[in-house]
């Protein structure tokens, strides 16, 4: 079977905004969890996820624009790295506040992502790949 090789640096940064596309929508998420980043050279590097939001509670804080915000914060975001003594470790802890606003991983190829959606919300992600 013939091999596809990557340069190594496809898979440490992530390409201009630009190059990228998102994958299809997955399950909704709500509460806490994790997603496992797909990371396969041969079909699509992930760089990141974005959320859109589908359900809101109705006394949340809503500031219609475009895109629309939400105060406080709806969702809060960060990944796990796994260094070369197998010690998993949590990183790049984020709120997230603009719908549908993407999470770019500031160090490659991560193990999951962790989230924690504010009570009533419901989430609709999707990968930001190649």
């Amino acid at each position: 079977m013939p091999q596809v090789a990557l340069p190594i640096i496809d898979q440490l940064v992530h390409p201009s905004f630009g190059l990228t596309t998102l994958s299809a929508p997955l399950a909704s998420i709500s509460g806490n969890g994790t997603l496992t980043p797909p990371q396969n050279p041969l079909v699509a590097l992930t760089y990141g996820i974005t959320l859109s939001v589908f359900t809101a509670p109705a006394q949340w804080g809503r500031i219609i624009g475009n895109p629309d915000q939400f105060h406080p914060a709806y969702c809060q975001l960060s990944v796990d790295y796994t260094d070369l003594t197998a010690h998993t470790f949590n990183s790049q802890v984020q709120w997230m506040d603009v719908d549908g606003s993407y999470y770019w991983w500031e160090e490659p190829l991560p193990t999951d992502l962790r989230y924690h959606v504010q009570p009533g919300f419901v989430l609709i992600p999707r990968w930001v790949q190649t």
